[in-house]
């Protein structure tokens, strides 16, 4: 906790000192943290996604980031909208006890990411993005610079999880492109994957409530499929993970080899504590999911 305090202290002496066109700090005390509480042990794995709107979106972002991330102390994140290899490898640095990968395709500007802690989890080679071959068909549904983006690793609980990582096409007339996403997705699990403890999170950028839903293959799956966030999305909007919309679109979707360990999954409403939350930091909430050991 004591790192959180000289952080934001720095905030208040740097800004302080600042001319008229210094932009304003979020607010600067680190007890309103406190006040958005999560709760994680090293008995779970803690494993959160978070939508990190065009990391970094101001020279503020980064030490914010770093506080968020050192006040939860959850074990995995899976980062979307990462804009500077060199700005998330910095974070890296300072994040002591972590470990991160970043995707490199075609220079993008909106990079998915891994960051770990290394306590607790370990992670069995380098992260691989899927269906990188290009195609029409997977360019269509992924297009070139976000494919899937599969990490693998143990949690000193005994849980071996593939979690996979992905940001799919937005808006309205995109969701043909979100379907065949979906399509390819549960294909590799089913071919790939088809006995391991499965997590697909990430910016789902789709409602998974709606008539005709993009993610049907995976609701129609039931036995070997479940979306831990559809209660939060049939849930009050107050509650969602986009709420400038409002709507829920960061999604965890979990195998049936996972279905008894999941302990809890929810939606952490950060921007409750910190004022200037969404205009500093994202415009997404983090999103986790908590999973006890394999008995």
């Amino acid at each position: 906790m004591q790192k959180k305090y000289w952080l934001f202290l720095v905030f208040v002496i740097l800004y302080s000192c600042g001319g008229s066109d210094t932009p304003t700090p979020p607010d600067p005390d680190p007890e309103t943290l406190d006040d958005c509480p999560v709760t994680v042990s090293d008995r779970t794995l803690d494993v959160v996604t978070w939508n990190v709107e065009n990391f970094p979106q101001s020279t503020l972002t980064p030490e914010l980031v770093e506080t968020i991330i050192e006040t939860y102390n959850v074990d995995v994140i899976a980062l979307q909208e990462i804009t500077s290899t060199n700005e998330f490898n910095a974070l890296v640095d300072r994040l002591q006890g972590w470990q991160g990968f970043a995707t490199q395709v075609n220079n993008s500007n909106l990079m998915l990411g891994y960051l770990y802690k290394t306590s607790e989890v370990t992670v069995f080679g380098t992260p691989i993005n899927l269906y990188q071959e290009a195609t029409t068909e997977n360019n269509d549904a992924f297009t070139a610079f976000r494919r899937p983006y599969l990490m693998q690793l143990t949690h000193t609980n005994g849980l071996s999880v593939s979690l996979i990582n992905i940001h799919l096409k937005c808006c309205n007339g995109s969701e043909d492109r979100r379907r065949s996403a979906s399509e390819l997705i549960k294909s590799y699990i089913d071919t790939n994957l088809p006995n391991d403890e499965v997590v697909v999170l990430g910016d789902f950028n789709d409602e998974i409530v709606d008539t005709d839903n993009v993610f049907q293959n995976f609701i129609d799956d039931a036995q070997n499929f479940r979306f831990s966030t559809l209660s939060i999305a049939q849930g009050p909007s107050s509650e969602w993970s986009f709420p400038s919309f409002p709507s829920h679109i960061d999604q965890v979707l979990i195998s049936n080899e996972l279905f008894d360990n999941e302990l809890s999954t929810e939606v952490i409403k950060i921007d409750n504590c910190f004022s200037n939350y969404l205009s500093r930091v994202s415009d997404h909430r983090p999103v986790l999911i908590r999973f006890n050991p394999d008995n």
